[in-house]
């Protein structure tokens, strides 16, 4: 679970099967490697100042998602179970 801005979070989708599977491994060949990468960099270049440096976190956060966003699901905080 990641938890995002706003009062929403990225969970697994219950329903995801091996089509998202098989997706995501494209994705990750095609695109998912270099949206990684393009966050890294920004993520580096925002942390250099002290305002940035939030901002250089949550880039950092968004990592897992672009590389892998297939079977994912947002929703809000409060509709999350802990348990």
């Amino acid at each position: 679970m990641h938890c995002g801005p706003f009062g929403k979070t990225v969970v697994d989708k219950p329903t995801a099967g091996v089509g998202s599977m098989i997706g995501n491994v494209i994705w990750v060949i095609i695109a998912g490697i270099w949206l990684a990468i393009g966050h890294i960099v920004t993520a580096v270049a925002m942390a250099i100042t002290i305002i940035g440096i939030p901002l250089a976190v949550a880039n950092l956060k968004m990592i897992p998602i672009s590389l892998m966003p297939l079977g994912k699901e947002i929703v809000d905080v409060d509709r999350v179970n802990y348990a």
